[in-house]
């Protein structure tokens, strides 16, 4: 047992990251103001060989110094250049690092034999099991090729300070490195640890019993287990229903984060898994501030209280950052414990009549059945930057007076805005696998015939509202709803009985083009399966897609 439960201090107390680095380019061009080469550099020896790393460097074409990123993808994805352009555009310098091995191609990481399960096509248990130990991990090689690519920044001239992004497992790794690396900051998205407990909600009263193995894979591997020793500025961002992480978690390893140094936290209420572009601006003023040394006003995460006001009504106290400007606050809520991939956050703005100094009284009116609910809330600040409060679980042991009755009104444009429906997951158009792409993967309101208001967004529509108890269907109900387009256009809607969107039953509608608004009607039997089988009801039903092959706006969603 001594000799393999390893901690972060014992598992990397030997690693030896002095090795030259014999660095080689391989190519070199010029493109819209930018130096793209394509670099190798040597990492750890492991057995007979060392790690040989394939690495991007993108810079500024006539900058002679410049602050740098490392920069570390999800695993599996490619080098997204939209997201590299992002941050050289600003002045940065992009080092992208393959950390994954085998893709196929001859531009890749080449691990030795000895530790080929560090590619990630091949990593098989070695990415969820510390066997023998947390040393003989795809993680552990991976943090190796990241903190010799740090070591490759640390020692260019050219660069005056250097932090990293991480995406998703990306991030994980990260947290393994920043202990042990000279980071101007960090920045992790959608990783914060908690995989160990992968399929565990945290809300659903699940007592955690874990064998000898996980054991040693949280205490070696797990990021909450880094976060004590990270000792450079940290922000975290975490995007809601997101199938890849446990968001209901990341706020406990924020928590754990070295108290001397400074962070931030923010979820990203995007509704459908991936970050809003809203929240990039987190990033760039984060970056601004600890690698360009910029006058930079970084907020402390919000504070929640929930309780009764003096006239019976159920509230949510926010308390923001008394230093600052505030622009925008308020909190969003769900109904909808268990199932954290499918939930429905409901945003509610607070008034600047409802502000008194730094705390923001706003109304929390919840189902009248319900009896438990998950809350947190936000504050957006007069810089951009915006920080949020952890989720927090509300018990209703009482009625309160703004309690509300069952809905079947699904969606309505004029009364929800956007509320209730996001744009559909759909990660072939999204950023670099994490970032919303707001020219398709974005939620709209556009106008309709009479000027009436509609949904849409071109990845096509999602609702998670169905799954929650306020929405879901009664007993016998049909759907309903209005859709609209400009021209012909055919629209699928799908009803999804599972989180993963997976046990799909679909049905077609036909839109015809321009003219008034068009009304359908659909009943459980309508909805097929891709083998042919119906529904016998919408009962269990997770979510709700609409996929239109033109812009056809979606409005008056409800059961009848």
């Amino acid at each position: 047992m001594a000799n393999t439960f390893l901690t972060p201090i014992t598992l990397w107390k030997d690693f030896d990251d002095s090795l030259p680095l014999e660095v080689m380019t391989l190519s070199e061009r010029h493109e819209e103001g930018m130096v793209v080469r394509d670099i190798r550099f040597l990492g750890r020896r492991a057995a007979e060989r060392r790690v040989n790393i394939y690495a991007r460097y993108v810079f500024p074409e006539k900058a002679a110094h410049f602050p740098a990123v490392l920069l570390l993808f999800e695993a599996g994805c490619p080098f997204d250049a939209r997201f590299v352009r992002h941050f050289v555009s600003r002045g940065y310098g992009v080092l992208c690092v393959d950390y994954c091995g085998d893709n196929g191609t001859d531009l890749h990481t080449v691990y030795p034999a000895s530790i080929d399960y560090a590619n990630y096509i091949r990593a098989g248990s070695h990415i969820r099991q510390a066997e023998p130990s947390a040393r003989e991990t795809s993680w552990y090689e991976w943090a190796g090729v990241a903190r010799y690519a740090a070591k490759f920044l640390a020692t260019r001239e050219e660069v005056t300070k250097f932090g990293a992004v991480g995406l998703r497992t990306g991030g994980e790794v990260l947290f393994k490195i920043a202990p042990y690396v000279p980071l101007g900051c960090m920045i992790s998205v959608c990783a914060a640890g908690w995989l160990a407990y992968r399929g565990r909600e945290k809300f659903a009263g699940e007592k955690q019993l874990f064998d000898e193995m996980h054991h040693r894979f949280i205490a070696g591997i797990d990021s909450q287990s880094y976060a004590p020793y990270v000792n450079c500025p940290v922000l975290l961002l975490s995007a809601v229903n997101d199938t890849k992480h446990d968001y209901d978690r990341v706020f406990d390893t924020f928590q754990q984060i070295n108290p001397a140094v400074q962070k931030a936290f923010l979820y990203s209420s995007h509704g459908n898994g991936l970050i809003g572009t809203h929240s990039i601006a987190d990033i760039d003023l984060f970056l601004d501030k600890y690698l360009k040394d910029m006058s930079v006003f970084v907020s402390d995460t919000v504070e929640l209280s929930v309780g009764e006001s003096e006239t019976g009504d159920l509230v949510a106290n926010v308390t923001f950052d008394k230093d600052a400007e505030i622009k925008e606050c308020g909190i969003f809520f769900t109904e909808q414990i268990a199932g954290a991939h499918a939930r429905d956050w409901t945003r509610v703005l607070g008034s600047r009549s409802s502000i008194k100094g730094n705390v923001c009284t706003i109304p929390l009116s919840l189902y009248e059945k319900s009896r438990r609910a998950l809350v947190y809330a936000f504050a957006n600040y007069s810089n951009n930057f915006s920080v949020t409060s952890k989720i927090q679980e509300v018990i209703v042991d009482k009625p309160y007076k703004n309690a509300c009755l069952k809905s079947r009104i699904i969606y309505s444009a004029e009364r929800d805005s956007l509320n209730g429906i996001s744009g559909f997951r759909r990660r072939a158009r999204s950023v670099a696998d994490c970032f919303a792409d707001s020219r398709g993967v974005d939620a709209k309101l556009l106008p309709g015939y009479g000027g009436l208001t509609g949904a849409t967004a071109e990845a096509g529509l999602v609702s998670y509202r169905v799954n929650e108890p306020r929405y879901a269907a009664p007993e016998g109900a049909s759907l309903r709803f209005d859709a609209y387009c400009r021209e012909d256009a055919r629209l699928k809607v799908i009803f999804y009985f599972d989180g993963n969107e997976e046990k799909a039953y679909s049905a077609e509608a036909w839109v015809e083009g321009g003219g008034k608004w068009k009304s359908f009607c659909f009943d459980p039997a309508d909805f097929k399966s891709p083998t042919g089988e119906h529904i016998e009801n919408f009962a269990g039903a997770v979510s709700l897609v609409f996929l239109g092959e033109k812009e056809v706006l979606i409005n008056n969603v409800l059961w009848i």
